[in-house]
């Protein structure tokens, strides 16, 4: 069972929504995203986290060019091995499934480098190939959801009990729209980590698709610190040389809620908590990241 979106069949959902006793995703986190003020203390700790996340980088380009490539291509596969078994997925199966593949959905996105802006085919169309292979299969055939049978759930002691509705399916399209017109704009495009985040965030907490949003949400905050990265530094990384499916293993149950909190409890205070979650996560990714590469160029001397 899926705790993060659970298709409810015995009740009737238009009339629980209705009656305004939980909360309802919308549009407007669009708009807290927009005007939101990012607290110093968020501000301060993306300062001390690039600093490291650019030594790391630069450790990567002491390796041979040959060897970065092979490098960031082997990160890559990790990734994707990371992010499924974070959702509970069959690794094994996956591995062999995407062996048969020619391109996965990071790929996808990468293969309009260097221009790395969206638009709705692209979004849809890697989110469907995120799916492809996993338990979630069968979602893959969608564009995204097309009901509102579907509610972010909290599970305690065995008990599954509604947290927050999805947003509204007719809602979906303009959602993509106002996300694609934050991803390629200009706006918070000199927080290098924090706007990722942000992205992430408007994913996770909107559940625009049956399945998969977070492990979406994931990926296009891989995408985005990797093309702010490049910009932001005048750095020429062809890949992601970060990602942070793995930095979420132990904290699993606070990213689940500090994700619907954003519905639950909306406003500025919220989403710098998530910001500094996420930061953290991200510094996590870097101590491992690097102490792997140390061994690694030991091991290749």
């Amino acid at each position: 069972m899926n705790l993060d979106q659970i298709n409810v069949h015995n009740h009737n959902i238009d009339e629980l929504r209705a009656k305004g006793v939980y909360p309802i995703a919308s549009l407007k986190l669009f708009e807290e995203v927009k005007n939101l003020v990012i607290y110093d203390y968020c501000i301060e700790r993306e300062l001390e986290i690039l600093d490291k996340y650019l030594e790391y980088i630069n450790n990567i380009y002491s390796l041979p060019e040959n060897i970065q490539k092979k490098y960031l291509d082997s990160i890559k596969v990790q990734e994707i091995m990371d992010t499924q078994l974070l959702e509970k997925e069959d690794s094994y199966l996956l591995a062999l499934y995407l062996m048969t593949k020619e391109e996965c959905a990071m790929d996808y996105f990468l293969n309009d480098f260097p221009s790395m802006d969206i638009n709705k085919n692209k979004i849809i169309n890697a989110h469907k190939r995120l799916l492809e292979g996993t338990s979630s299969s069968m979602y893959a055939k969608k564009d995204h959801r097309t009901d509102n049978e579907a509610f972010v759930a909290r599970c305690k002691n065995g008990e599954v009990t509604i947290r927050y509705f999805t947003i509204d399916y007719k809602d979906i399209d303009t959602a993509i729209n106002n996300l694609i017109v934050y991803y390629n704009g200009n706006l918070h495009n000199q927080y290098t980590l924090i706007k990722p985040i942000l992205l992430h965030g408007l994913v996770g907490a909107l559940q625009l698709f049956d399945d998969g949003n977070t492990r979406f949400g994931r990926m296009l905050q891989n995408m985005k610190m990797f093309e702010l990265t490049n910009n932001n530094f005048d750095i020429n990384l062809k890949s992601p040389a970060l990602y942070n499916s793995r930095a979420y293993k132990d904290y699993i149950i606070q990213y689940r809620e500090k994700l619907g909190a954003m519905v639950v409890e909306p406003g500025e205070e919220t989403w710098n908590k998530w910001i500094n979650f996420n930061l953290n996560r991200v510094e996590d990714q870097i101590y491992y990241a690097n102490s792997k590469l140390n061994d690694y160029k030991k091991a290749i001397r």
